[in-house]
């Protein structure tokens, strides 16, 4: 769902047009023209508003540019267009209070230039980002249909051999590589964290950003057009292309959030297609996960499936496995719970003692779908993956602050799981 929220600082200084973030998914941006090579990677800046100025970060990619206002706990919101000369750039970015344009000229190997929006604006300078990189490699995968899926490749030390591969796969919407949201204040990093934290355990990994999300936001029109078919395809897609390959031990898949029956799904085409994953792990998940994408199918639906519909929705929020439904419904409803009981593999249910989100009755009633499937509950693990105390705001807190660290006894689950060591709650 989408999240609307102001802009204190910029809405003070720009008087005339407050920016506010609100979370309306760009249309199509167009892809940086000539020149465009040069500029891609980070350039940190400066809006110059009035005394001070307010520190910006942007991320020029393929498809656009994402945007980070960290005052703002604004991470990652995506270009409406972007286009590239050999010496200039210009951006734009559609807000709730209407399009922030900067237009910029290479000088010295420096940016300077204007922003406005609407008749407020000022200058802006930028400069490469001094920022390192996040550890790993950028890596673009292939889709199912061919689009590059960017990503980061994360490779245990040297000398390692075929370590085996955890394929990371982030919740639903635009919910990018690292598990974070533009929609929501700040970032939690937590599947990079998970990422590094594996690889000092030996386990390499790949997470990537799905269409709708990060440097892949424009494979998709809008947030609306966001496809849990095209999805599983990818996953399935992707996993396969690095079973292939020859340089890993084998390959798992791990969906955090919603995004384990994206992954549950994808294991299942691929145990079909005679190219089953090693395993499976499903973290922090509600049974019902994807209970929105199936409330917009219901919606789109002809007048006379609705009835029908709106009673599968309510039979999955409930816990309920839908078995039969009719062939209109088929391919949109895909229960979690219905994956997963279909998943013939090794499977690890992981489950913050913390979680907010999912519940008790989540676990067991996914548990119910798999008896066999091994259990892991961290004692103090969050639904972001992060290691929090008791109090509830330092839980909330925990979803915009990366520094919170990666459950320990995830990172060891996931581990011993992978190694056939892990026994896991009776």
């Amino acid at each position: 769902m989408k999240r609307r929220f102001a802009i204190p600082a910029l809405a003070a200084a720009l008087a005339a047009t407050a920016i506010s973030a609100f979370a309306q998914a760009p249309a199509g941006a167009a892809a940086a023209g000539s020149g465009a090579s040069y500029w891609l990677g980070r350039w940190d800046g400066r809006l110059e508003i009035g005394e001070g100025g307010v520190p910006f970060s942007v991320r020029v990619v393929d498809g656009g540019a994402l945007l980070d206002l960290p005052g703002e706990e604004l991470y990652g919101y995506p270009s409406a267009s972007a286009t590239a000369s050999a010496d200039g750039l210009r951006l734009s970015f559609r807000f709730g209070g209407g399009l922030l344009e900067l237009t910029g000229r290479l000088d010295g190997g420096r940016v300077a230039g204007a922003f406005s929006q609407g008749a407020a604006g000022g200058a802006f300078s930028m400069g490469r980002s001094a920022e390192p990189p996040a550890p790993g490699v950028e890596r673009a995968a292939r889709g199912a249909d061919g689009a590059a899926l960017y990503g980061t490749l994360l490779s245990p030390s040297a000398g390692s051999g075929r370590p085996p591969l955890v394929i990371l796969h982030a919740g639903l919407g635009a919910a990018d590589r690292d598990g974070d949201n533009y929609n929501s204040r700040g970032r939690h990093r937590a599947l990079r964290a998970l990422a590094e934290a594996l690889a000092a355990r030996g386990v390499a990994s790949y997470r990537y950003d799905k269409r709708g999300s990060g440097a892949s936001t424009w494979l998709v029109p809008s947030e609306e057009d966001q496809s849990y078919e095209a999805w599983i395809a990818d996953l399935a897609a992707v996993a396969a292309v690095l079973a292939r390959s020859g340089e890993y031990s084998g390959v798992w898949l791990l969906g955090l959030n919603d995004g384990a029956a994206i992954a549950a799904a994808a294991a299942n085409a691929l145990r079909a297609a005679g190219a089953p994953v090693a395993g499976l792990v499903v973290a922090c998940a509600s049974a019902d996960g994807v209970r929105d994408a199936y409330a917009k199918a219901v919606a789109r639906a002809p007048e006379g499936l609705r009835a029908e519909g709106e009673a599968l929705v309510a039979s999955l929020s409930a816990g309920h496995i839908v078995d039969p439904v009719s062939s209109y419904y088929s391919d949109a409803f895909r229960p979690s719970e219905a994956e997963l009981a279909a998943y013939r593999g090794p499977c690890l249910l992981v489950q913050g003692n913390m979680d907010m989100q999912a519940t008790l009755a989540d676990l067991l009633a996914l548990r119910a779908a798999r008896p066999d499937a091994l259990v892991s509950m961290p004692a103090r693990m969050n639904h972001v993956l992060k290691d929090v105390s008791q109090d509830v705001e330092d839980n909330r807190a925990a979803f915009a602050d990366p520094s919170y660290p990666v459950s320990a006894e995830l990172v060891d689950a996931i581990a011993g799981f992978i190694e056939g060591t892990f026994v896991g709650l009776p």
